[in-house]
């Protein structure tokens, strides 16, 4: 457990690092310059081995040449199960979780190509309100009744993502691919998911 949080908290200090200086080397270069970014893809709650979808918006303020500094809410649902957990033949399983998270992030441009492409590490704390309900085969009662189990989440975790971002033939349109992972409670990845985003400039450069 302590390990997690050193961890964590080494991580903050590389991102704010990363963030600042560049800002600061380049602020009488640039300008910044504002984003607002849709997507949507596919998602895996990895604790309790459901599949679902996922929808995003950010926004997204440039610090500096590689820096930004993003603002993101992101709807999870899941639709089914990852593995058979012996429901019976007909039977549809009670078993979900889906969750809101708000997560401020700072990214930075590891990769920057002249066509366009921009490889992109961003990192944050991230707020869930949400939870699940799991369903238990009771084997040592009558007829093996099931127990349920229902968690109502409103915590905070650590929220990473690895982005790939190129041109299209709008130049105030771009596309990217994001590829995310939420951890709480000493566990992560809880959640992964895989988003495709459509981005717009909505600043001056």
């Amino acid at each position: 457990m302590k390990l997690f949080g050193m961890k964590t908290n080494l991580l903050f200090r590389l991102l704010f690092f990363m963030a600042f200086v560049p800002a600061v080397s380049f602020a009488q270069d640039e300008k910044p310059k504002v984003q607002y970014t849709v997507g949507g893809g596919a998602s895996i709650d990895g604790n309790n081995l459901l599949w679902g979808l996922n929808m995003n918006n950010e926004l997204n303020y440039k610090l500096g040449r590689r820096t930004s500094l993003n603002a993101a809410v992101l709807f999870y649902q899941s639709l089914g199960n990852l593995e058979n957990r012996g429901v019976s033949p007909g039977q549809k399983s009670l078993d979900q979780s889906s969750g809101i998270f708000i997560t401020p992030t700072l990214k930075y441009d590891i990769l920057q190509r002249d066509s366009g492409f921009i490889l992109a590490f961003a990192a944050g704390p991230s707020l869930q309100l949400g939870g699940n309900t799991i369903e238990v085969v009771n084997f040592s009662g009558p007829e093996n009744t099931p127990f349920i189990f229902t968690n109502k989440f409103q915590r905070i975790g650590l929220f990473l993502e690895l982005e790939g971002e190129w041109k299209t033939r709008n130049p105030n349109i771009r596309n990217a691919v994001g590829i995310s992972a939420y951890g709480a409670e000493y566990y992560f990845p809880w959640y992964l998911n895989a988003t495709y985003k459509v981005r717009f400039n909505i600043g001056k450069k």
